[in-house]
C-alpha cells in the first residue's frame, strides 16, 4: 500500500471510522484486488460520505458532489478516462488557467504533479466520494449516443427503408411468413451494426433485458429498465429475418431452426464494460421472439451499506453475518434484487481470512478472493453435484444460488449444521412463507428450527428521478396505509415528472424495500408444529418486524418513491379501520410506556 494510502487509513482509524480489525482486512483485500484503497473500505461497508468529510475536514479543503454534477466536454477531455478510473480523480471546472480537480485521495501528490504537466494548468483540489464516482464516470466518458435519440429514417437508411408492400389485407395463412428484404439490398454489414446499435444503446440505459417481439407489421423492440418494460423502437417486417438471424449468430444458435426454443451465449463490449448476453429464443405466432439478458461481467459488487436497506434491516443482516455457521436465505420473484444482496453480503466476509465458495446458474459477478462455480447441466454439474464437491473444498462460507429441490436444500442444510455459513434464495412472496416452502420441498421441521438465522424477503422499487420530482401533499389513497402518529411526523411526499434524465419516466434507479424475520423462540416452536406462515409472520410482528409493505411507506414518507411504485411490487394489505389503527397505536404506547 502506498503512503498516500496509508495516511487515508491513519486518519479515518484515528476518528474511529472503523476498528484495526477491519483496517487490516481492508490492506489484505487492497493488496490482493489491486483496488484503491478507499474502493475496498466502501466495499467493506464503510461510509463513502464520511470519508469524504473526515479527509476534507483533515485538509481543510473543500468538498464537492458528484450527484447531479454537470461537466463541460472540453472539461472532461483534459484528463483520460483510465487516468480517472486508476486514480479516484474527476475534472470538475476549469476556470482561466485553474483546473478544479476532484480527488478520493488528496494526499496523492504525484497525480497531482502528473495532471499539472499533462494540462499545462493550475490545479486545485476539492474531495470527492468513492461511491459517486463511478456513476460519474459512465455518464460522461461515454462515446456513443443512445439509439433511441437517433432518428428512425437514418437507423434503418443502410438495410433499405423504402416502403415494401405487406401481405394483401385479409389474405390468410397457417403461418406467418417474414417479409423479404428488397431486392439489392445487402443487409449483412448494416444488420451487425444495427445490432450492436441496439445494445449498445440498452448497455448505456442501464437495461437488464432486450425484447424483440416480431408482430403482424413489424418487429417491436422493448428494454426492460428498473424492473419496468419500455417502449423503444419499431422496426419493418423485412428486418425481422436478418436482425434476428444475426443475434442468433452471435449465440451460436441455429438460424435455420426456426420452430423450437433455443439458447445462447455472447459478449459484447460497450465502451469499457464487458458485457455477457444470455439469449433466449421461443417460436410465437409471427416469428421467433428473442430476449437477451445483459450481465455486466466486470459490475462492481455494492457495499452491504450501500445497498439502500433501512437500517432495521442493514443491522439485522449485518448482526448475522457475523455469526459461524448456520442458514441465511433471501426471497422474492426474479428481477428482486436477491443476488446483488447475497453477494454484498459476501463482500463484508471477503477480508481475505475466509474461503468463500459460490455455486450459481449462472455467474453474475466476478469477485477476486471468491471462488465461484458455474452450473453446467450437460456437463452434470448440478446445484447438488456442485455443492456436495464444495463440502469437501474446506470452505467457511457458501452461496447456493438458488435452492430449488429436495436434494439441493438436504446438502444445504447439513452444510449449515456443520460449521459453514450458508446463504440461498427462494422463491416466495415474503419470509415467513419460506418455512412453508421449504416444508412442501421435504425438510424436516426441526431441520428448518435449527438451522435458520433469518429470512429476507425483498422486492425492488423505483427511485423518483432527483432532476424532476416534484412535491405533493397527502393523499387519500395513501394516507389510510400511514401508521398513527406517522402524518405529524416531518415528511415530504413527491411524484414524477419526467425529463431527459430518466427518459420521461420519472424515476431513475432502483433501492430495495424488505422485511427481515429473525426467528426467535416461539417462532422456532411455531416451526416444529406446523403452524401457518400467517401465524408465524404475526410472531415477528408482534416482535418488532416491519413488513415489506410498511418498508415502502416509509420510504414514500422520506420522499425516495410513490404509493403506486410501491403497489406496484407489493400488494397493500387490507386498510385496518380507525378502530383498529387506535387499538394498535395504544399497545405501541404500552409496550413503549
Amino acid at each position: 500500500m502506498i503512503e498516500s494510502e496509508k495516511k487515508v487509513g491513519r486518519i479515518l482509524l484515528g476518528v474511529e471510522l472503523f476498528d484495526a480489525e477491519l483496517l487490516k482486512k481492508a490492506e489484505i483485500q487492497q493488496k490482493k484486488s489491486g483496488k484503491r484503497f478507499t474502493e475496498v473500505l466502501v466495499a467493506l461497508g464503510v461510509d463513502a460520505e464520511a470519508i469524504r468529510q473526515t479527509v476534507a475536514m483533515r485538509l481543510k479543503l473543500p468538498e464537492f458532489s458528484l450527484q447531479g454534477c454537470k461537466v463541460e466536454p472540453d472539461v472532461i477531455k483534459l484528463i483520460p478516462q483510465a487516468w480517472v478510473k486508476e486514480h479516484g480523480i474527476f475534472p470538475l471546472e476549469r476556470v482561466d488557467n485553474t483546473l478544479t480537480l476532484g480527488m478520493v485521495n488528496p494526499f496523492n501528490v504525484d497525480v497531482i504533479k502528473d495532471i499539472k504537466f499533462k494540462t499545462g494548468l493550475n490545479v486545485r483540489v476539492a474531495v470527492i466520494s468513492e461511491a459517486e464516482l463511478p456513476a460519474m464516470v459512465e455518464k460522461c466518458y461515454g462515446d456513443e449516443a443512445p439509439v433511441a435519440e437517433f432518428n428512425m429514417d437514418e437507423v434503418l437508411r443502410d438495410v433499405g427503408s423504402q416502403q415494401v408492400e405487406l401481405l394483401a389485407a385479409g389474405q390468410e395463412e397457417e403461418e406467418e411468413q417474414e417479409e423479404e428484404v428488397p431486392v439489392g439490398i445487402d443487409t449483412d454489414a448494416p444488420m451487425i451494426r444495427l445490432v450492436d446499435r441496439v445494445i449498445q444503446d440498452a448497455v448505456r440505459g442501464r437495461a437488464t433485458d432486450v425484447h424483440v417481439e416480431p408482430g403482424r407489421g413489424g418487429v417491436h423492440i422493448r428494454y426492460r429498465i428498473d424492473g419496468v418494460m419500455t417502449d423503444i423502437l419499431d422496426v419493418p417486417k423485412y428486418v425481422q429475418g436478418p436482425f434476428i438471424s444475426r443475434i442468433k449468430i452471435m449465440g451460436s444458435m441455429d438460424i435455420t431452426d426456426k420452430r423450437k426454443p433455443q439458447d445462447g451465449r455472447s459478449k459484447i463490449r460497450v465502451g469499457n464494460k464487458l458485457v455477457d448476453l444470455r439469449i433466449s429464443s421461443l417460436p410465437t405466432m409471427y416469428g421467433e421472439k428473442i430476449v437477451l439478458r445483459l450481465l455486466e461481467q466486470a459490475k462492481g459488487v455494492v457495499s452491504v451499506g450501500d445497498v439502500g436497506f433501512s437500517p432495521q434491516v442493514l443491522n439485522a443482516l449485518n448482526t448475522l453475518l457475523d455469526y459461524p455457521q448456520g442458514m441465511i436465505l433471501v426471497t422474492g420473484p426474479t428481477g428482486s434484487g436477491k443476488t446483488t444482496t447475497l453477494y454484498s453480503a459476501l463482500s463484508r466476509l471477503n477480508d481475505g481470512t475466509t474461503n468463500i465458495v459460490t455455486v450459481e446458474d449462472p455467474v453474475e459477478y466476478q469477485v477476486p478472493g471468491i471462488n465461484q462455480v458455474q452450473i453446467n447441466i450437460r456437463a452434470g454439474m448440478t446445484f447438488a453435484n456442485g455443492l456436495r464437491s464444495i463440502l469437501r473444498q474446506d470452505p467457511d462460507v457458501i452461496l447456493v444460488g438458488e435452492t430449488r429441490d429436495l436434494e439441493t436444500a438436504e446438502i444445504a442444510f447439513h452444510a449449515a449444521q456443520t460449521g459453514h455459513l450458508v446463504l440461498s434464495t427462494l422463491h416466495t412472496n415474503d419470509a415467513a412463507s419460506s418455512v412453508t416452502r421449504l416444508l412442501a420441498i421435504g425438510i424436516d421441521p426441526y431441520i428448518i428450527a435449527s438451522s435458520i438465522l433469518g429470512v429476507m424477503a425483498q422486492r425492488l422499487v423505483r427511485q423518483l428521478c432527483p432532476k424532476c420530482k416534484v412535491p405533493v401533499s397527502m393523499y387519500e389513497a395513501l394516507e389510510k396505509y400511514v401508521p398513527p402518529g406517522a402524518k405529524e411526523m416531518p415528511h415530504q411526499l413527491f411524484e414524477s415528472k419526467g425529463c431527459k434524465e430518466c427518459r420521461d419516466t420519472g424515476f431513475l434507479g432502483r433501492f430495495p424495500i424488505a422485511e427481515f424475520l429473525v426467528p426467535n423462540d416461539t417462532i422456532r416452536d411455531f416451526i416444529l408444529k406446523g403452524r401457518s406462515d400467517r401465524e408465524i409472520l404475526n410472531i415477528a410482528r408482534q416482535a418488532g418486524m416491519k413488513t415489506i409493505f410498511e418498508d415502502g411507506i416509509e420510504r414514500i414518507l422520506q420522499g425516495l418513491t410513490t404509493f403506486e411504485e410501491v403497489t406496484r411490487v407489493v400488494a397493500p394489505p387490507p386498510a385496518p379501520a380507525p378502530e383498529e389503527k387506535a387499538k394498535v397505536s395504544l399497545m405501541k404506547a404500552k409496550e413503549t410506556g
